[in-house]
């Protein structure tokens, strides 16, 4: 069976769901923090195990699961090749911030909040 990683994934939807930080993380060239749409998905989906875990079975619940899936569908819609600043613009990339918020919600209703820092 595999393990979802929680951090992991609240991390990746904390990231998808502020334009500021994404701002900050995606445009920054070196550095201690450095990420991009690609790094934040990949997150999400494989590093967390969250990919792998929903083709096997209901991970959170029917309707977080179902929430998750819906922002997987728009992240798709992203062409992660396209320079940050178009990637940033993105009306899919409004969207999927919309459900990132929401996500993070859920799961801490769910009981896999913890303290931003």
């Amino acid at each position: 069976m595999t393990r979802v990683v929680d951090e992991l994934v609240e991390d990746a939807l904390r990231e998808l769901a502020d334009e500021e930080v994404q701002m900050r993380l995606w445009k920054a060239s070196a550095g201690p923090e450095v990420s991009s749409l690609v790094e934040c998905t990949s997150r999400l989906w494989d590093d967390s195990g969250l990919a792998a875990a929903m083709d096997r079975a209901v991970v959170y619940s029917v309707t977080i699961d179902g929430h998750l899936r819906q922002l997987r569908s728009v992240l798709h819609r992203i062409d992660a090749t396209a320079p940050v600043d178009v990637i940033l613009a993105s009306p899919d990339l409004m969207d999927a911030r919309r459900l990132a918020r929401a996500l993070v919600r859920e799961l801490a209703s769910f009981g896999y909040d913890r303290p931003t820092s």
